[in-house]
């Protein structure tokens, strides 16, 4: 039987990317999915890609991207009806699922599956599953009633209760988070034992290229994530507002996508406008607001910073705070779900509350203060990087956890089947 033999041998896994590749994705599930498969290549296992979105012309041979969605009349016939009686929007995974399935079965090539890891976004891990008879695995990344800022559409009400038609029909779900599992048990009415935490890895850079404090500038910081809401890009710059008073030579690097802060009447401002209505010149004036930039370009911008910033109201288990530590660069974080399970706050890293300006720029001046202190932490935070998030350990656990779930699913016709 297939599934007993996998339970000791090599594995074909798929994973699910919203884009790809990494490099031009910048995307957290990206880097997620890039590490994870080449981790698990080199432990012997084959792994491909899907993907709806192909960056750029270079072909991958193990990356497959979905095909143009089809939808028969009669089904577009009755969404139509549905949203006019309704007057409301009708969302509708079917079309793009079946497309991702008849992917799946290309990217087979004649021999199935053992095992699909895809996202919880939009539920789309039930209606796959529903398609196919291999096993599919629910990787959470953020919840769409956790990560939503503000008022709730019924855009958003609709795909929060897709995915938690998802997160009831999965008989396997992973996230890096303990916690994170324990609100979305909590918010569904699941059982307390819901899913399995298993950490994301990140790449553990080489100690002679590791940051140093007599290589870096004192008196600059590195905030790295999206200029949003949700990354908490205006409790950062509400921080620095602070910090530049008390350091007159102080200056922030911000890196990031632009997708600007929403104001309380619905309009959105990018980086200058908010800045331009929020900061006083001066301030504006020590910031450098460089958007998206390469991986290569952050690391180098991380080893310069005293210290890397994370401000976010909301993260499963940031890579904006585990590649600086990786790097082992001193981070100061607001105590977002993942980061307590797995490091301590004091010695790997230094924590403020979420959604508090004060605590992160108190966090922040203290390394200011005390730069030998930041090297410890720096080392610290790195050495926890190396024990627990090491893409080898990671991948270990999610070799033992998906040999579970093909376990409990020993079927000798696993492969796809449309439905």
């Amino acid at each position: 039987m297939r599934a007993a033999y996998v339970l000791w041998c090599f594995m074909k896994i798929a994973f699910f990317s919203p884009a790809w590749p990494v490099a031009q994705a910048q995307n957290g599930i990206a880097t997620y999915v890039d590490i994870m498969t080449r981790a698990l290549r080199q432990a012997g296992h084959e792994c491909v890609v899907i993907t709806p979105r192909l960056i750029g012309t270079e072909s991958e041979r193990d990356v497959f991207q979905i095909g143009p969605t089809k939808q028969p009349i009669w089904e577009r016939a009755a969404k139509a009806i549905r949203r006019r009686v309704s007057g409301e929007l009708v969302f509708d995974n079917k079309p793009y699922m079946r497309a991702m399935a008849e992917t799946v079965d290309k990217a087979s090539q004649g021999a199935p599956f053992d095992l699909i890891e895809i996202e919880e976004s939009f539920g789309r891990p039930y209606h796959l599953q529903k398609l196919i008879n291999t096993p599919v695995v629910t990787r959470l990344h953020g919840p769409h009633f956790l990560v939503h800022q503000g008022k709730i559409e019924e855009r958003n009400r609709q795909r929060i209760d897709a995915e938690g038609v998802a997160m009831r029909a999965s008989q396997a779900v992973t996230c890096p988070s303990r916690s994170v599992l324990d609100k979305v048990a909590s918010y569904y009415g699941l059982d307390e034992t819901f899913g399995t935490a298993i950490p994301n890895p990140v790449e553990i850079a080489k100690e002679a290229t590791a940051w140093r404090l007599d290589a870096c500038d004192r008196n600059m910081v590195l905030f790295v994530g999206r200029f949003d809401s949700i990354k908490g890009a205006d409790i950062m710059l509400a921080a620095f507002s602070s910090l530049a008073a008390r350091y007159a030579d102080l200056k922030l690097v911000m890196i990031g996508k632009d997708l600007g802060i929403r104001r309380a009447d619905g309009c959105v401002q990018n980086f200058e406008e908010y800045a331009c209505d929020n900061l006083d010149d001066d301030v504006r004036a020590r910031i450098d607001f460089q958007g998206p930039v390469s991986r290569v370009r952050a690391d180098e911008l991380r080893r310069r910073a005293l210290v890397c910033i994370s401000a976010s109201r909301f993260e499963c288990f940031p890579y904006a705070v585990t590649e600086a530590l990786a790097l082992g660069c001193p981070v100061v974080a607001s105590a977002t779900e993942g980061l307590t399970e797995y490091l301590r706050n004091d010695e790997d890293l230094l924590l403020a509350n979420v959604n508090d300006p004060e605590a992160l720029e108190a966090r922040i001046s203290s390394l200011i203060e005390h730069p030998d202190r930041a090297r410890q932490l720096g080392a610290t935070g790195r050495q926890a990087a190396i024990e627990q998030l090491a893409p080898e350990k990671v991948a270990m656990k999610s070799l033992n956890f998906y040999r579970h779930v093909i376990a409990g699913n020993p079927s000798d016709d696993a492969g796809t089947v449309f439905k």
